[in-house]
């Protein structure tokens, strides 16, 4: 915690920002914090060339994480950002927008920097529209709702607002049945409708992070925004979801991390994330308004994955894969198997210790590394200590289905 003097500090007679008050609140903030989970993190999402210019914030021995209780503004390279300082040193801050993304700057370069509230305050969505509606030319529109707002080709593209709503609602109550506390998202959730896939690669290269070939939609948590283009039309097919599990899949990312499932700014695993967002592709899970089976909550392409794996599985999979993000970079198609086969055994057998585990990672500082034996001491706090036990368990019930 801060304290009053701290936060007076951050801001001298003149308005601007001194580096001696980063010196002062570094002093007395938190203990020093590492990064490398957010590397790992970001570079999983595709985002190498951010991981690069992060990697200078913990290269001093005097780095604090906040969040400060304090809201600034700055322009920096002419540039006007406002938000809560997160993380910082001498030579670099993170900085949660009003807007919902990430800044990273030097506070050198800040010129103009004020302290402009003492909360966090987010953009509304009326400020959001606006902004949005400024950044994007004049072939878009922008449509909103109770959550979202939507930038779309002007036309019918407009239904894309109550879909991602839609979809909201479906993992909102997901959790809510099984007693998750979720939380409401602190700022808008953004969503970018590209007409074409065409257009959708365009926009990425433009902004320096090109796509893989194949790619429907992504979810960037630099910004904290969803892009994704709608592969229905190309198709000339009515039924957007035919083709949505990838979009799907990614607004369960965006979703996930702004109702407090996940901690954006904490380490979480991968097999974690991953598996919650495998699950809700399949339409038994994210398609609330009818009935339906556990076959139809059943992700095939997964379950074939594993199945496929099963006889040459190595013993103690699970603790390998709670323990270590390891095998999304060695064997992806297995990992990504194991990650959606656990989280589909034990949300459907084990509701309860599943949403306490996911609020107990969920509930972990911000920027802290998180090792090994810490995945495991979480897991089994909740699961228990058998995972042998619990390993022939998955294997069964996957055999099962």
């Amino acid at each position: 915690m801060y304290s009053k003097a701290c936060v007076a500090a951050g801001q001298g007679d003149s308005g601007k920002w001194p580096i001696e008050s980063f010196a002062t609140i570094v002093a007395r903030g938190p203990a020093t914090m590492t990064k490398a989970w957010w590397l790992r993190s970001m570079l999983c999402f595709g985002k190498a060339s951010f991981v690069a210019s992060l990697l200078m914030l913990f290269a001093g021995p005097a780095s604090a994480v906040g969040p400060a209780t304090f809201m600034m503004a700055a322009s920096i390279d002419g540039r006007a950002v406002e938000g809560q300082p997160l993380a910082w040193n001498d030579r670099q801050m993170l900085l949660l927008g009003r807007d919902g993304a990430l800044h990273d700057f030097a506070p050198q370069a800040a010129r103009n920097s004020r302290k402009t509230g003492s909360i966090f305050r987010s953009y509304s969505i009326s400020e959001m529209r606006s902004r949005l509606q400024i950044e994007f030319d004049s072939s878009f529109e922008i449509s909103s709702t109770a959550h979202f707002v939507v930038v779309h080709p002007r036309g019918q593209w407009s239904a894309w607002a109550e879909r991602l709503e839609s979809l909201y609602r479906s993992f909102t109550h997901y959790m809510h049945v099984r007693a998750f506390r979720v939380q409401r998202p602190v700022v808008p959730l953004v969503a970018i409708v590209f007409r074409n896939q065409t257009a959708y690669y365009r926009y990425a290269a433009a902004q320096g992070s090109p796509l893989q070939p194949g790619t429907l939609g992504h979810y960037d948590p630099e910004s904290n925004r969803i892009f994704l283009f709608d592969a229905s039309r190309q198709q000339d097919n009515s039924d957007w979801s035919a083709n949505a599990e990838t979009i799907i899949h990614e607004a369960t990312h965006q979703t996930a991390y702004n109702v407090g499932v996940h901690r954006r700014f904490a380490e979480q695993p991968r097999w974690l994330v991953e598996g919650l967002a495998m699950m809700f592709e399949a339409r038994g899970v994210w398609d609330a308004r009818s009935i339906y089976t556990r076959t139809d909550r059943i992700n095939r392409l997964r379950l074939r994955d594993f199945m496929a794996g099963l006889e040459s599985r190595p013993d103690n999979r699970i603790a390998y894969l709670v323990g270590s993000d390891q095998g999304f970079r060695t064997e992806p198609v297995g990992a990504y198997a194991e990650a959606w086969t656990l989280s589909f055994f034990l949300c459907e057998t084990r509701p309860q210790d599943y949403c306490r585990y996911l609020e107990r990672v969920a509930a972990r500082k911000p920027f802290s590394d998180y090792p090994s034996r810490n995945r495991l001491a979480d897991f089994t706090a909740c699961f228990g200590n058998d995972l042998e036990l619990l390993d022939a368990q998955l294997c069964r019930f996957a055999e099962e289905l």
